[in-house]
């Protein structure tokens, strides 16, 4: 009860203290909140101008069928995430001095700005543009001027210089795409070529020119002479039935019977002349499976080379390409309401802070006039460290 009584005292004395000095607290209020007023009015309008760009899907592989990966950004000294967005990637981009420098020299601001240094002149356009990534990937810029024509123009100038880095940025990567392409393209050209050689080698020196049909062939052959061998047999055996071993009709016979016989031979193992028509059966299954190699690497190589030649000419085309990378959603037009000075906050913030600075003096200076009453020398001690801060002689009545 004695705490809440002193509570409710001391309340009171404050709310005291502060009616006797009202005046003071009024007139305090009424000079700041009046100076705020006449310095928000005083103080230059800012512009501030708004465009929104949405980029164009970044391309993730180069070629129809996807097997080159592109280079990075990284190469042209962008340093950026390994999964970042095609948003991210533009956002950097127009953070960057390039694209700062173009729009500097443009719009020729270090003259427009009275800034003697360009590097000086690209850290104060950093420092009146704000740049954004919505959550669904849109790119907003806005700028600050004084001016809002200047306002305008440089909002679009990002833009613009976006686009033409970027168009640079595609086309260099595009040329070193095309230069590897190229390479590898002329690498294949010669395998291809080397395996055309062999094959070719291969079929000349085995005399291999269709082997499934040489083989149809000889087998043909092979049938036909053992139809003939056994035709001859049965005559021969009907022969050494009819006459004795040395009847000259059974010696033709058995004559015939060596023949034939030695053609299948010839057939079936070759007889040493290697010719297109008389290879050996017994060699054509091994030389089907080196003609299948030497045939599936010629093969592979036509496909690559192939695939190689179409990506060459799209990277060709890439690199000659200049049709626009982003897409503008929203220009930037001349702003015609003031960003800032915020006057009512300005104005506002003054009053609360001058009362609340108001009321501070005011129990100050009541504390000050109780300790000269109560405790002189605690009051004077306090005076002499006044006097070596302030170096003056007394305190003033408020």
């Amino acid at each position: 009860m004695i705490e809440d009584t002193n509570r409710s005292f001391n309340l009171w004395k404050m709310l005291l203290v502060l009616m006797r000095r009202k005046v003071f607290i009024i007139s305090f209020i009424m000079i700041c909140t009046l100076v705020a007023v006449a310095v928000a009015f005083v103080l230059p309008k800012w512009y501030r101008a708004k465009t929104s760009i949405l980029p164009l899907q970044y391309d993730q592989h180069i070629g129809i069928s996807g097997n080159f990966a592109q280079f990075t950004l990284s190469s042209a000294g962008f340093d950026l995430p390994i999964m970042a967005t095609p948003s991210d990637v533009y956002a950097t981009m127009l953070k960057s001095e390039t694209v700062g420098r173009g729009i500097i020299e443009e719009l020729d601001l270090c003259k427009q700005y009275n800034i003697p240094s360009i590097q000086k002149c690209f850290l104060s356009l950093v420092d009146q543009t704000k740049i954004s990534v919505t959550g669904e990937g849109v790119i907003e810029l806005y700028f600050q001027d004084k001016n809002p024509e200047i306002a305008a123009r440089v909002a679009n100038a990002y833009i613009r210089h976006l686009d033409a880095v970027n168009r640079e940025v595609q086309a260099g990567k595009a040329k070193s795409d095309r230069e590897f392409i190229y390479q590898r393209l002329i690498n294949t050209k010669n395998m291809m070529d080397s395996a055309q050689t062999q094959l070719l080698l291969f079929q000349k020196e085995n005399k291999a020119v269709d082997l499934d049909k040489q083989r149809d062939l000889a087998l043909n052959a092979a049938s036909t002479i053992k139809s003939q061998l056994a035709l001859v047999n049965v005559s021969l055996d009907v022969k050494k039935k009819s006459y004795s071993a040395d009847h000259p009709k059974v010696k033709l016979l058995e004559l015939e019977v060596g023949e034939l016989r030695r053609q299948l031979k010839t057939i079936e193992e070759g007889d040493g002349r290697n010719s297109y028509l008389n290879i050996a059966l017994a060699d054509i299954p091994q030389l089907s499976a080196r003609y299948a190699e030497l045939q599936a690497e010629v093969d592979l190589q036509e496909k690559v080379y192939s695939l190689l030649t179409e990506l060459h000419e799209e990277a060709r085309i890439k690199e000659q390409k200049d049709t626009p990378t982003i897409s503008v959603l929203e220009t930037a037009y001349p702003p015609e309401i003031k960003y800032r000075p915020k006057r009512s906050i300005i104005v506002l913030a003054t009053f609360f802070a001058s009362l609340a600075l108001a009321i501070f003096i005011s129990l100050f200076a009541d504390y000050i006039e109780n300790l000269r009453r109560t405790s002189p020398s605690d009051f004077e001690l306090m005076d002499q460290a006044r006097k070596k801060l302030t170096g003056k002689t007394g305190y003033s009545d408020t």
